[in-house]
């Protein structure tokens, strides 16, 4: 995802599957499952030293308009690890802010499957 808001102008198209795109969010809540575990890897957002850095890269929350490249993004209604609302959000957030009238942003939700849907 964050590629995409770098340098969407590298892709024709692009396939964003299962993708945990929004950071700030579920990095912030250790109520969701394996975060307060990734922490140590990632950072917590919590904390002042880690948040604006892991925002300068938050696939969501550096959406802006410009031209994206047409997108497939996948997700798993049951999936426990990256949850289906955060594609759903991204790929609002992309239509909304997607300058080229040609290319789209499509959503795929498998409503059976989990992870890696």
């Amino acid at each position: 995802g964050s590629v995409l808001n770098m340098r969407p102008d590298l892709f024709c198209v692009a396939l964003a599957g299962v993708p945990f795109v929004d950071i700030m969010n579920s990095m912030a809540d250790a109520s969701l499952p394996l975060t307060a575990g990734e922490w140590e890897e990632w950072g917590n957002p919590n904390e002042w030293k880690y948040f604006d850095y892991m925002l300068s890269y938050s696939p969501y929350d550096n959406v802006r308009p410009m031209p994206y490249p047409n997108i497939l993004i996948t997700a798993g209604l049951h999936d426990p690890r990256v949850a289906y609302w955060e594609s759903a959000k991204w790929a609002s957030k992309l239509r909304a802010n997607n300058t080229d009238q040609k290319s789209q942003v499509l959503l795929k939700v498998d409503m059976d499957a989990g992870h890696f849907s």
